[in-house]
């Protein structure tokens, strides 16, 4: 029952929208596409047709039944993204009480979801409500509308979240496309030299027509992302009751275990092959270890690879470029020392003054008002922080900090949430009490924010051990500096974690003391990264 996070969400969501099928995008396209060319084409006509009053019927007409047709293969793109979020085969589509349902309900959207916009506490919930009554409508779930309320009375702040989060992305794509259409034609003009009409219109071209098209670009982008979320939604809150989610882990989990099966059946055969091909490699190129590892020993000696070292001691370089560069230089400080002695010659009195006598109505210079005004700026500046700092000093109060605990048990506790010394302190409390169990856990969480540290893991709590293997398999190959032996070391280790944490064995000091060896023998390994 735990509500999830909006991003989680968002996530989820994005890689559902990726792993889609053709055929629920082909879906979408289908009723989006004519109707947002038919939208377009509706306010083109009725803002710059001198017989828009005339044509206005039979053109809403139109853009009506387009946006029905839009509803109603929405509706199917939702039902399909929901079958392959459930792994489930899609039923049969019934068509005209689809049709007639969003015929009903989706333009009371058009009015609804405006009104609670203005009153704002029902929005999320009203938003919601029209996108899941589509989707459970194209599945053929018999009361429509109460399971669409239901499932939209969940997790009411992930919403709100959730749809903010799409307005602010939705908002910046509106603006980054509107950027795009106005500036396109200027730098076609500019740099191909191809002159139109939307060239010579210049600013002129942000009209309501551009303000439309752009708007139905946005929306083209987001409104898929927002059915996924809630096709997301409806999933994981009809798994708190069906347990539907467990199912579809759990044929991953088969699928996975029957391709690791397949594999290992394949891989004899390839290493069997392996040696062969490399001896024969060898054979073919005649390669010599020493003068292999000679010339690795002169490459890495050059000057290119040595930028570390320091410069040798002697005589300046000469040469053209190097006189170039200084007289440059030189030049540069000379500039500098020139504006310094004429702002210095602004503030200084001429000696020639005295010899001559001022009018009696002459004003003092400029540059002498100036200086004055800055130096009282400067010192309220100065004597307004000193008596900021001084009250400062005066009310603060010695606040004592002190770091919530963290209870090593529960499983949502990460590595990054203390530093490794912290984590092995920890340890050594909990073993010198006797729980060896949350010792060893300790000790996992510290070698995990050691790796973090050492860029070749990265903490997330949805994270499992084999995440964490898996991604350190893949790190490690990239790493020059990398042991080879990294990865097994850590095989070895989680599975005396894995043992004492999830399974029935019965950790003693014994475990943990084993356990540590292996993370120092795992620190040697990564140490040099």
């Amino acid at each position: 029952m735990r509500e999830l996070d909006a991003i989680e969400i968002l996530e989820e969501s994005i890689q559902l929208l990726r792993a889609a099928p053709s055929a629920a995008t082909a879906a979408y396209l289908a009723g989006a596409v004519p109707f947002f060319a038919g939208l377009l084409f509706f306010w083109t006509d009725m803002s710059r047709n001198p017989f828009a009053a005339e044509r206005l019927p039979a053109e809403s007409l139109a853009l009506t039944a387009l946006f029905v047709w839009k509803g109603v293969w929405q509706a199917v793109f939702q039902a399909r993204l929901y079958g392959y979020q459930a792994l489930a085969a899609p039923g049969p589509l019934k068509l005209a009480r689809l049709v007639a349902i969003q015929c009903t309900l989706q333009p009371l959207s058009l009015l609804v979801i405006p009104l609670s916009g203005l009153v704002m506490l029902p929005f999320a919930w009203t938003v919601a409500f029209f996108r899941n009554a589509g989707l459970f409508a194209a599945l053929g779930e018999p009361e429509v509308i109460a399971v669409a309320r239901r499932q939209a009375g969940l997790w009411t702040r992930q919403n709100w979240l959730l749809l903010s989060l799409i307005f602010l992305a939705g908002l910046l794509l509106f603006i980054n496309v509107l950027i795009v259409i106005v500036l396109l034609p200027q730098i076609g003009r500019s740099l191909l030299g191809i002159e139109n009409e939307f060239a010579r219109l210049g600013l002129r071209l942000l009209n309501s027509t551009t303000l439309a098209v752009a708007g139905c670009v946005m929306w083209l982008v987001i409104d898929p992302l927002l059915d996924a979320a809630y096709v997301v939604r409806c999933f994981r809150g009809e798994s708190l009751a069906t347990g539907e989610d467990l199912r579809v882990a759990l044929k991953r989990t088969i699928g996975a275990v029957a391709l690791a099966l397949l594999l290992c059946v394949a891989a004899p055969r390839a290493r069997a092959q392996a040696p062969a091909a490399s001896e024969a490699a060898n054979v073919q190129t005649g390669i010599d270890p020493q003068r292999l590892d000679r010339t690795i020993s002169e490459v890495i000696r050059r000057r290119e690879f040595a930028w570390r070292t320091p410069r040798p001691a002697g005589p300046e370089p000469q040469g053209r470029w190097v006189g170039w560069v200084r007289s440059a230089l030189d030049t540069f400080a000379k500039g500098v020392k020139w504006v310094t002695k004429k702002i210095q010659s602004w503030f200084r009195r001429d000696p020639n003054e005295d010899s001559r006598k001022k009018p009696a109505t002459e004003r003092p210079p400029i540059e002498l008002w100036i200086s004055v005004v800055a130096i009282a700026l400067v010192a309220a500046g100065v004597a307004a922080f000193i008596a900021g700092r001084r009250k400062k000093a005066i009310v603060a109060q010695p606040v004592k900090l002190t770091a919530a605990p963290i209870d090593v048990a529960d499983e949502s506790v990460t590595a990054d949430q203390m530093p490794e010394s912290s984590w092995l302190q920890l340890a050594e409390e909990l073993l010198a009490k006797g729980d060896c169990r949350l010792a060893l856990r300790a000790l996992y969480l510290a070698g995990l924010n050691y790796l973090s540290e050492k860029d070749l893991v990265s903490v997330r709590r949805w994270k499992s051990g084999r995440d964490y293997r898996r991604e350190l398999e893949r790190r490690s190959r990239a790493h020059a500096l990398v042991d080879a032996n990294l990865t097994p070391a850590f095989a070895r280790n989680l599975f005396l974690f894995e043992r004492g944490w999830y399974g029935r064995h019965a950790v003693d000091r014994a475990d943990v003391e084993a356990f540590a060896q292996g993370w120092e023998e795992i620190r040697r390994y990564a140490g040099r990264t």
